[in-house]
């Protein structure tokens, strides 16, 4: 415990009701630089966080559970060396008078709040221009907060928001950060009138980004409408992107542009850094003729993961021809029969993992033995007219009917602790 310099306990749950473990840890530790118990349970005991910012003069980062900023006051004003804070809340959203008296580190350069509405933003507004990351994921703020706060902060390398930034967020973005790396763009309320009313991403805020932050790396957006002409842009402005993904929402009856065929192709013609590739579309997203341009350019591309993509198992095997590095694929929702899946393994001679969730699978996925080879686990999870019923990685139920199957190397052989809705397969059995 004394010579702990790093300690992350992310999503954990620890009985600990006191919070006794942070007072030991802020006693008997003086070297503690990083600190993350980010969306844990764990309470957090504002002069216990006190003591270890005056303890431990190297903390550079503390990511916390929730806890409100106006009792960080003392902390913040011993914690000189912090540069990375999340976790910092506004229980009271609207009692600003509450909050003016919080003065972040002089250092402070990356920043996540929760509950955070208008009337708290100025509480930001003093180091702004000073900030590299902004997390904006859990707040409250409408399109036009976006507008006025990200406007005010022209040094941002990462900025993580919901769709409701909206076209208009997005085109701020453009004018004003022109030394972004990554930007990610989450799903925000489901609620159509809401993000008519709030905002919502399409092609002309993607297009607005890519022509004003030609350094990104890392794209990961969730959009209302895409074109084959805002992938044609990201491709022609960002060429430094390592990472792109982008999910279709089914929340409009029509897209503008389908398929994306020309516009996947351009994307990856040009961004040739590309190392992790996601597409998740509606049906007719995709045709065959993209499936195969996305073979023939995706040649050092290792993580794949494709959702309502191809129209028929020759646009699958003519993809996996092309994917010769591929080294972690996932398709969802796709139309290929239990043969052409196996035989587009056989074509992949990097592939180590592959999960197909919803796919034209035989009653027992026998199909699936012809890509068996050595050390070579193949999962079977047979499609269910009832559902079955399972939690999700969120711990939220679902209820899951479609057919599965998971295949992967393994040198350890086959596991042993398998639901009892899972069909192990072997060449044995």
């Amino acid at each position: 415990m004394k010579s702990l310099r790093t300690l992350f306990l992310e999503e954990c749950v620890i009985a600990d009701e006191g919070g006794e473990w942070l007072h030991e840890l802020a006693v008997n530790n003086s070297v503690l630089v990083t600190l993350n118990f980010y969306m844990t349970e764990l309470k957090v005991v504002p002069a216990d966080l006190e003591l270890l910012a005056k303890n431990c003069k190297s903390l550079l980062s503390l990511k916390i559970s929730e806890c409100d900023l106006s009792d960080l006051i003392g902390f913040f004003e011993a914690a000189n060396a912090l540069q990375d804070f999340a976790g910092g809340s506004f229980n009271e959203v609207g009692e600003l008078t509450k909050y003016e008296k919080v003065k972040f580190p002089p250092r402070v350069c990356f920043l996540g709040l929760t509950f955070m509405g208008k009337n708290e933003m100025p509480v930001i507004f003093p180091f702004s221009a000073s900030l590299k990351k902004l997390d904006l994921q859990y707040t409250f703020l409408t399109t036009e907060d976006h507008c006025q706060l990200i406007s005010k902060c022209p040094n941002l390398f990462v900025l993580e928001v919901r769709n409701v930034i909206g076209d208009r967020g997005l085109e701020v973005v453009g004018d004003t950060c022109k030394k972004l790396r990554r930007l990610r763009i989450e799903r925000g309320d489901d609620d159509p009138g809401l993000q008519e009313e709030q905002g919502g991403v399409s092609q002309l805020g993607l297009t607005a980004v890519a022509v004003g932050c030609r350094d990104l790396e890392y794209i990961a957006a969730y959009v209302s409408d895409i074109t084959n002409g805002a992938l044609e842009s990201i491709g022609t402005f960002c060429k430094n992107l390592y990472d792109f993904r982008l999910v279709l929402l089914d929340r409009q009856k029509q897209v503008t542009d389908l398929p994306l065929d020309n516009g996947v192709r351009a994307l990856l013609r040009s961004c040739t850094k590309l190392r992790r590739f996601a597409l998740y579309l509606r049906p007719g997203g995709l045709s065959d003729t993209g499936l195969d341009y996305i073979g023939q350019y995706s040649g050092n591309i290792q993580y794949m993961l494709l959702g309502n993509v191809g129209e028929s198992d020759h646009g699958l095997i003519r993809f996996a021809i092309g994917c010769t590095n591929l080294r972690k694929l996932e398709l969802r929702s796709c139309c290929f029969s239990e043969q052409a899946l196996s035989l587009a393994v056989l074509h992949m001679p990097s592939l180590r993992y592959i999960w197909v969730q919803g796919y034209k699978a035989s009653p027992a996925g026998l199909e699936l033995l012809l890509m068996a080879r050595r050390f070579w686990n193949i999962e079977f999870t047979p499609p269910s007219p009832e559902g079955l019923f399972r939690m999700t990685l969120e711990g939220e139920p679902c209820v899951d009917k479609q057919a599965q199957v998971l295949a992967y190397y393994s040198l350890a052989g086959q596991r042993q602790d398998c639901p009892d809705w899972v069909t192990p397969l072997h060449p044995a059995a």
